[in-house]
Order: C-alpha cells, then structure tokens, then sequence
C-alpha cells in the first residue's frame, strides 16, 4: 500500500532542505526589497503543537543573514493555509520582529 503523504516524523526531519511541509511565500518589505518567507511546520500541527515557524531569506542575495520568527496564534499551523491567511502587511510586521540566524 503506497503513502500519498510522508509521515509526520519524516516532515520534521527533512524540514530544513524542502522535502517538508513548507510554504514559500514572495513579498516586498517596507522599504522596498523582495525578500521569500517559508513557513515551516517544526513540531507538528495538533493544538498543543507550537506555532509555524518563518524563516526569511532574500533571494536576490543569500550572502544576506537570514531571519526567524513564529507565525502568531490565531493563524493556521498548517504551511499553506497559513500562507493564505497572512497578508503582505502581516509577513512585513513578522520581518521587522524576527531575529537573526
């Protein structure tokens, strides 16, 4: 019987090079530079679950330090319903309080 869906402990541990739950999702900061956001599932998608984790990167220029923050309760911990959710306005609030890498 073949899976149509990796397992859970699959998607945590391949999270990280693309083979996860992940949902890739272009925007343009306040100032005016594109910059991709991932939100990434990090420890599963039940209520006691933490929340997604995002992780932004310029595509333009990887030499440019990433940055890391948690999607805010209210949103969905899933990587694409999340994604449809957050508005550009939402993921440029989320860039400005995120941390470096």
């Amino acid at each position: 019987m073949a899976k149509t869906k990796p397992g859970m402990l699959r998607k945590l541990i391949f999270r990280l090079d693309g083979a996860a739950d992940s949902k890739k999702v272009p925007f343009t900061s306040a100032s005016g530079r594109r910059w991709e956001a991932e939100l990434s599932i990090h420890s599963g998608t039940s209520a006691q679950s933490p929340r997604l984790m995002v992780l932004f990167r310029d595509p333009k220029y990887p030499s440019v330090e990433q940055r890391y923050t948690l999607v805010p309760p209210g949103f969905s911990k899933v990587p694409d319903e999340a994604a449809e959710q957050l508005t550009e306005a939402d993921l440029r609030e989320l860039l400005a309080t995120s941390v470096r890498v």
